[in-house]
């Protein structure tokens, strides 16, 4: 069984760098993604029209909550026909949203990019979803059916200077792959034991539990089977113990151990040898 944990990618360094920029830096960089996005794939937010099933009446345009748990931040994704917003979450964004999509930053780029199963990523928890699944389902069929290249979208943003940007782009890729191979040994060697522990414990659970399971049935087979009820003495210990004592047994002057009564009925015995 294999063993979860935490996302462990070299976005985690960035955390860092992320939280000492500017704000309005950051919603300059994102505004800028999200018109590029929109320019070169139209589609994608035609799809969350007004008339749309996914569009909220009350709340308006389609708004999700995009959490990077490698990076650090929260990203507001208002999906509009005309406009689409995407910048830092405010504690307002998160009230307002109808869905909150969470997970390592590579796995939404590839759910962004269509490289990766999306129903695969969701379903092993690669990535998770909180609030309204019908908004998720209907982002995830719009990028589907669209064919998305970030690196272009990169390139073309940069408009001359687009061949440098692709070129460093190139380099960037490159260590970030290297890097990513570093973390992934490190997190093995200091991992992998407690991996391997865990699992042997999960093991031997899963053991002891169809042992126990087995030992139960063998029990309930061989235990004889008791047609008669429970006696009334045993009746009125438990009524006793329950505190509803059968016909107020504290004021009962029945004593369990007497003697039977003699029917008067019946002829008296000579107690005479």
């Amino acid at each position: 069984m294999p063993v979860a944990r935490p996302a462990f990618t070299p976005f985690l360094l960035l955390g860092p760098l992320t939280a000492s920029l500017p704000g309005w830096l950051i919603d300059r960089v994102l505004a800028h993604a999200i018109a590029t996005m929109q320019a070169r794939h139209r589609a994608v937010f035609d799809r969350f029209a007004p008339n749309s099933p996914a569009y909220d009446p009350q709340n308006g345009a389609v708004g999700i909550i995009i959490s990077p748990l490698d990076l650090g931040i929260d990203l507001f994704l208002q999906l509009d026909p005309v406009k689409s917003v995407l910048r830092r979450a405010t504690d307002r964004d998160r009230v307002s949203a109808q869905a909150t999509i969470l997970g390592p930053l590579p796995a939404l780029l590839q759910l962004l990019e269509g490289t990766s199963d999306g129903d695969a990523l969701f379903f092993s928890r690669t990535l998770k979803i909180k609030g309204r699944t019908d908004v998720v389902v209907a982002l995830r069929n719009a990028l589907d059916g669209e064919t998305i290249d970030v690196r272009a979208a990169i390139g073309e943003s940069f408009g001359m200077m687009g061949p440098i940007a692709r070129r460093a782009l190139a380099l960037a890729e490159r260590g970030y792959h290297r890097l990513d191979r570093d973390m992934t040994r490190f997190a093995h060697a200091f991992a992998g034991p407690t991996d391997k522990r865990q699992a042997g414990l999960v093991r031997q659970i899963d053991d002891l539990a169809q042992r126990l399971a087995s030992a139960e049935g063998q029990i309930r087979r061989r235990q004889p089977s008791r047609a008669k009820g429970p006696s009334a003495t045993l009746a009125k210990a438990d009524a006793i113990i329950n505190g509803g004592a059968i016909g107020g047994y504290a004021n009962s002057t029945i004593d369990d151990f007497a003697a039977p009564a003699v029917d008067a009925s019946t002829p008296k015995q000579d107690e005479t040898i």
